[in-house]
């Protein structure tokens, strides 16, 4: 199978049309319909990309290698991200992702689940720093976000990027972000159309928090 026609699988199998996957990937369906008539290859970058978006490993697609996806017997869910308010970085970076062991929800597709490390306290309402938001994508999860939802937050402004997670408020005909934090700082709604510097997505819709918990190796024992 050619790279041209793994990427056609890959979004077939993902169910996703190709203005999907030019979205999720930042490119036009132009670009997605070339790549799977071989006309042009992805950049590296790009070809990560499109793994990350349709849940396939980047070496299958590649060279044609392993071809398993997440499942309750695989590793976990990938972390892809983290979950920092007011923290912005180069729109260009590549979060180093892992794997945590928390298994795919079985009512969402297992390729459009992933988890958000939190980092700070711009969410503590819900989860604290440390803890994971367990996600799904909205183009691979066939999902809507509606008045009340958690989700996951992308906001775009001069080349630099900044995940958080918000509430998503419908009041007077308006869509809003709304914070779920104690922290002063974090108190202010925002609207989702952003502005003329902030460019704002809503990538993912939020169905669970999961915490680790270190084992104690050293806990003294009672006296007897």
């Amino acid at each position: 199978m050619e790279l041209n026609q793994r990427i056609y699988k890959a979004r077939k199998d993902a169910g996703m049309t190709q203005d999907q996957l030019a979205a999720a990937v930042k490119k036009t369906r132009g670009a997605v319909a070339q790549w799977e008539s071989g006309e042009i290859h992805p950049r590296p970058k790009t070809l990560d990309a499109i793994a990350r978006a349709t849940g396939k490993p980047i070496a299958w697609l590649q060279n044609g290698g392993e071809e398993t996806v997440a499942t309750a017997a695989s590793p976990g869910l990938k972390v892809v991200g983290e979950v920092a308010a007011g923290t912005w970085l180069e729109a260009s970076l590549t979060f180093e992702t892992f794997y945590e062991p928390v298994a795919p929800d079985p009512e969402y597709p297992a390729q459009g689940q992933r988890l958000y490390k939190i980092s700070g306290n711009s969410i503590n309402r819900i989860a604290a720093n440390g803890e994971f938001l367990h996600a799904i994508e909205l183009h691979q999860g066939g999902l809507t976000p509606e008045h009340g939802d958690l989700v996951i937050v992308r906001r775009l402004q001069h080349g630099l990027a900044e995940y958080t997670a918000k509430t998503l408020v419908s009041e007077d005909g308006h869509w809003l972000l709304r914070p779920e934090s104690d922290d002063p700082d974090w108190q202010n709604d925002i609207h989702i159309d952003g502005d003329d510097d902030t460019e704002i997505t809503i990538t993912d819709i939020v169905i669970a928090k999961w915490s680790p918990i270190a084992r104690r190796r050293k806990v003294p024992k009672k006296d007897a």
